[in-house]
């Protein structure tokens, strides 16, 4: 039988292993979509006149 450290780092692997396989299918399904920050595109004309 194998030790018991042995034994915990395979558990620990496997989930470990386990965790990013799903966050790299849950994040590969998600569209590509930036987040914008400040004023959109529209609105730069009317924020430069300001100044």
């Amino acid at each position: 039988m194998p030790d018991k450290v042995i034994l915990i780092n395979v558990v620990w692997m496997t989930v470990i292993t386990g965790m990013l396989a799903f966050t790299v299918a849950l994040y590969g399904q998600k569209a590509d979509q930036s987040p914008v920050y400040g004023p959109y595109a529209s609105a730069q004309a009317h924020v430069a006149s300001q100044y």
